[in-house]
């Protein structure tokens, strides 16, 4: 498939990660598949990854992808947002940049039912555009088919 970009920010399939934390994850992510098409939520154990916990988000699919819902936001992530439960929110509360960049991973990963990464060189974070950030978006199904939810991580590249 054919990167999809809108000026600075790539969305694709190469899965050519620079941090190497996306590497570990993508790793986690197939063992944690196997033989299956996608792990299910119940594989995911956040003491497996929990140096990636901060960076990571969920994300429920709604009625085979019309509408995306927050399950998690990892604290980084979260207190850059300006903090607050969003669990159970759509994804339209995120900022209108992060929103577009979220809702298109998502969209890539369903439509190519894998792992998808993006990357931009100036983060859509608010007070984070002085920097590039890079993510997996990966799926996963409760019955090993349909696509119910996404795993990522985002990471941004001066991380503190």
């Amino acid at each position: 498939m054919p990167a999809i970009k809108d000026n600075i920010f790539i969305c694709n399939t190469d899965l050519k990660f620079v941090r190497p934390e996306l590497h570990d994850f993508l790793s986690y992510w197939k063992a944690k598949r196997g033989t299956r098409l996608y792990p299910g939520r119940a594989d995911i154990k956040p003491g497996e990854i929990t140096p990636l916990l901060p960076w990571t988000h969920m994300h429920d699919v709604i009625s085979g992808g019309e509408e995306f819902r927050i399950r998690l936001i990892g604290t980084i992530l979260s207190d850059t947002f300006g903090g607050g439960n969003m669990r159970g929110e759509p994804i339209s509360v995120l900022p209108p940049g992060v929103f577009a960049r979220v809702k298109q991973g998502i969209e890539r990963v369903i439509e190519a039912r894998a792992p998808v990464r993006t990357y931009a060189p100036h983060a859509a974070l608010p007070g984070q555009h002085f920097q590039g950030i890079e993510s997996c978006f990966a799926p996963l199904s409760a019955n090993g088919t349909d696509i119910d939810m996404i795993i990522a991580v985002s990471i941004l590249e001066k991380r503190r």
